[in-house]
């Protein structure tokens, strides 16, 4: 049984005690919205090369609505990913994330976060792949790492359009979804997306090349503007499938 949903039901336990899957949803995003516009507040108190400022971040997202908010979960989880035709990525276990978190973050203070280092998008995209790949949270995991990437990246005085993540919210998740396939990962359309987030003169030098809905639909051949979220399940609900 999933500890982090109402009994019956996919929905998770939160403090409004909402039941309603759509509800809940809309009300996240209302809450998210609200969180974001005031994230600064955050770069004065996190120190983002620590381990536990991606626990910070998610706290701060979205401990309005749940207990566990901040918190490493406690189960495996899984999703049906339609770019991988029903397959889901290998997420850390449970009882190993809080390793892999560490053992990431002691990669990530190793690394020169500067726009003088010449292999800076590379070291994005790979502190990004294995970051997600972990998906430390019961939920809310890619949205984190959208906006824990774009304030790790003004602490370090790098340029990150966030606002180009977030137009193109499905294309990013299923590039990430292709990038962090163990046995054959699949990088070149998450390294499209985040070259142009993180190239400062894009949007104000180039507004004729500003990306389109067209320029970051197709994911290895999937539509990802007919993407849509489905939850996550556990060990125990695919053996009752």
């Amino acid at each position: 049984m999933d500890p982090y949903v109402y009994e019956g039901s996919t929905v998770l336990i939160n403090h409004l005690n909402i039941t309603d899957d759509k509800e809940l949803i809309e009300v996240e995003a209302q809450f998210l919205i609200a969180a974001i516009l005031e994230m600064d507040t955050l770069l004065e108190t996190v120190d983002f090369l620590s381990d536990d400022s991606i626990n910070a971040v998610h706290h701060y997202l979205f401990s309005d609505l749940y207990s566990w908010a901040g918190e490493y979960r406690t189960i495996n989880i899984y999703k049906n990913e339609p770019v991988l035709n029903g397959l889901s990525v290998s997420y850390s276990s449970a009882s190993a994330v809080s390793d892999d978190i560490r053992s990431l973050f002691t990669w990530v203070k190793e690394v020169e976060w500067s726009m003088d280092n010449t292999e800076l998008t590379n070291a994005f995209i790979s502190f990004i792949v294995r970051l997600w790949r972990i998906h430390p949270f019961r939920e809310g995991n890619t949205r984190t790492v959208s906006i824990f990437l774009k304030l790790f990246a003004e602490k370090h005085d790098i340029y990150f359009n966030l606002e180009l993540i977030s137009k193109h919210s499905n294309y990013f998740r299923n590039a990430l979804v292709l990038a962090t396939v163990e046995e054959a990962p699949d990088i070149q359309y998450l390294s499209k997306i985040i070259i142009d987030a993180l190239t400062p003169a894009f949007l104000s030098t180039h507004p004729k090349t500003t990306p389109s809905l067209k320029n970051y639909q197709q994911v290895k051949g999937y539509d990802s503007s007919k993407y849509e979220e489905k939850p996550f399940y556990t060990n125990e609900d695919s053996e009752n499938d």
